[in-house]
């Protein structure tokens, strides 16, 4: 029993050792006069917030297989996949469309640089001083 114990013990230590801390960014461009939370990041990419200050808010996704997108629906959102699939299902009935997909985490660092009220997350790999975090998503992989 005791040799169980410490073995247990040293496959804990021994994998959590292993386990890779990342962090995903919820950024803007740096002169986009908003403050927002990351609760107010949900709402905006639900489209249930599109203006703040006379600014209108446009969120970006990348595409539905890229595992930062995964991660961001599941700590952001907070929703599963058929969760949110079916959310807009219910929108679109309302004339309301998901945010849009860029290709890449490069397509968005560009759209985020040069379009006023552009939103969108991405890995520290991405992020420049022409940008400003909003919030940041502690995820173990």
């Amino acid at each position: 029993m005791k040799k169980i114990f410490i073995l247990i013990i040293f496959l804990i230590c021994f994998s959590s050792s292993f386990s890779k801390e990342e962090y995903i960014y919820v950024v803007m461009n740096k002169n986009t006069p908003v403050k927002l939370s990351c609760e107010e990041v949900k709402l905006i990419y639900l489209k249930e917030i599109r203006v703040i200050n006379g600014i209108t808010l446009i969120p970006v996704n990348l595409p539905a297989n890229n595992p930062v997108r995964t991660y961001f629906r599941k700590y952001i959102l907070n929703m599963d996949e058929e969760e949110l699939s079916i959310y807009w299902n219910e929108m679109y009935y309302e004339g309301i469309t998901p945010p849009i997909v860029l290709k890449s985490q490069e397509a968005v660092r560009r759209f985020i640089k040069k379009v006023k009220g552009a939103i969108g997350y991405l890995t520290k790999k991405y992020i420049d001083k022409s940008m400003k975090i909003i919030c940041s998503i502690k995820v173990e992989k």
